[in-house]
Order: structure tokens, then C-alpha cells, then sequence
């Protein structure tokens, strides 16, 4: 696929707005989608997730179903946000310019969100895993309980400004449990739930961490599965709160 054609690929939303004021200028995110494939119906979820930032009035959210658009350093930094929907089940592969232009959007003061099973999305490259802080890996060990269940999510941290006021909730999800711990990386976590994971049964698993990955800000949550899932109040005050301090570093009520 030429650039040409990529570009194309991208959908622009609805909700992107212009002359803004300094004061009133909204965070610009990227979501990186597609990989429609198998329970996970990206389509349908990113849409959820696209609803959710832009009724917060706080976004303008542009979709992008191809991955090369990482590789143009040009295009990524119209964006404060890189927030990825795609688990790439499909294994695609993602071009060396690619990873770097991420790394360094990253490294030097923008946002990144991972959501649900995202975090497995390129298992050979190890600078994504330490962006995630933790990641989905069958092959090590990763899983969760048949289906999807509801079940109580304990907020951890009341200092960060995440999750600052927010009280516990109930999720109705997969609940991944066993994630694996990237090499030499910090991580502070939020919110967890207690895993009915046979492997871990009764063991609180992290459900949305933080990471700080050079100057900028990764949230990780692992919510998500289906559209139900996203319904949920609670996720979703997380997920709009937790990208807007990927983003800014801070949270605004």
C-alpha cells in the first residue's frame, strides 16, 4: 500500500473543530485501528472509544485503520495522542521508520493509550512493551476466565490525578490476568480486579497502569472487549481521564 492510498485509509471525524483559542484548543488523538478480525470487533468498539472523548468536549479524534501512517513523522505530529484500538491479531508487520517515529513521540512529551489487548500487539518489539509497562503474552502465560463477567474494579490510587475522586466501580468484561512485566520499566497502578483466572483465582490483577516513558505519558487499561464493556460509567470516566493526562499530564474536571 502506497501513502497515497493510506492516507485515504484514514477517517477523519466529524467532531474535529477549527479556530480555536488557545485556551479552548482540544487535544488532538490518533487512533490507531483496524484488525477487525475474530471476538474483537474493532469497528464497533472504536467507535465507542471515539464517542466517549469527543462527548467529554475535551477531543477531536481522527480513525486510522493503517498503521503506516506511524511512518510519516510529518502526519504524527499534528497529533498530542497516539491511542491504539488495534490488537493486530493479524501480526502485520510495522516498519523500523515506523517504531522509531513512535518511540520519539513518545520519548519526547506526547501521549500514548493502550487499550485491552493492544499491549500484544508486536511481541519482538521490546521498546512498545516497556511504552506498555505490561502486556498480553499467551505464550508466557497470559489469559483470563472463559467470557466475559461483571466484576468489582477497586480504584488503587487516589493521588494520581487519574483517578483523584473517583470512586470503585463495576466492570462487565474480560479480565486479563498474568500479564507480563516488560524488562526495566517502571509502572504505577491505578485501578485492579480480583481474577477468577484459574492460574491466579483470587489474585488482584492491574487494569489500568501508568507508564513514564522518556518525557511523555503512557495510560494502559484493559478494558474494552466489546461494546458492553465500554457502556460501562465507570470505564469510561477512566479512559476519558486517563487520556487526557496521556496527553497534557493532567486532568481537568
Amino acid at each position: 500500500m502506497n501513502r497515497k492510498s493510506f492516507l485515504l485509509a484514514c477517517v477523519i471525524s466529524l467532531g474535529m473543530a477549527t479556530g480555536l483559542s488557545a485556551a479552548d484548543k482540544k487535544i488532538n488523538a490518533l487512533f490507531i485501528s483496524g484488525d477487525d478480525v475474530g471476538a474483537h470487533q474493532r469497528r464497533v468498539t472504536q467507535e465507542e472509544y471515539r464517542n466517549m472523548l469527543l462527548d467529554s468536549g475535551k477531543f477531536d479524534v481522527r480513525i486510522c485503520e493503517d498503521m503506516n501512517i506511524l511512518e510519516s513523522s510529518k502526519a504524527l505530529n499534528k497529533y498530542d495522542l497516539v491511542f491504539f484500538v488495534r490488537s493486530n491479531v493479524s501480526g502485520e508487520p510495522l516498519s523500523d521508520q515506523a517504531k522509531a517515529n513512535l518511540e520519539y513521540f513518545v520519548n519526547n512529551g506526547k501521549g500514548l493509550v493502550i487499550n485491552h489487548m493492544a499491549s500484544g500487539s508486536f511481541p519482538e518489539w521490546l521498546e512498545f512493551k516497556k511504552m506498555c509497562g505490561v502486556y498480553w503474552s499467551p505464550k508466557d502465560g497470559s489469559g483470563h476466565a472463559p467470557g466475559t463477567h461483571v466484576f468489582d474494579v477497586t480504584v488503587t490510587n487516589q493521588d494520581h490525578p487519574i483517578t483523584k475522586g473517583m470512586e470503585n466501580f463495576q466492570a462487565d468484561d474480560e479480565l486479563y490476568s498474568a500479564l507480563v512485566v516488560a524488562p526495566d520499566t517502571k509502572y504505577d497502578i491505578l485501578a485492579t480486579g480480583k481474577t477468577t483466572f484459574e492460574k491466579r483465582k483470587g489474585m488482584n490483577e492491574p487494569l489500568a497502569i501508568t507508564v513514564n516513558y522518556g518525557k511523555g505519558r503512557v495510560f494502559h487499561q484493559c478494558f474494552g472487549h466489546d461494546q458492553k464493556a465500554l457502556k460501562q460509567k465507570g470505564v469510561r470516566n477512566l479512559v476519558v481521564r486517563g487520556s487526557e493526562w496521556a496527553a497534557t499530564g493532567s486532568v481537568t474536571e
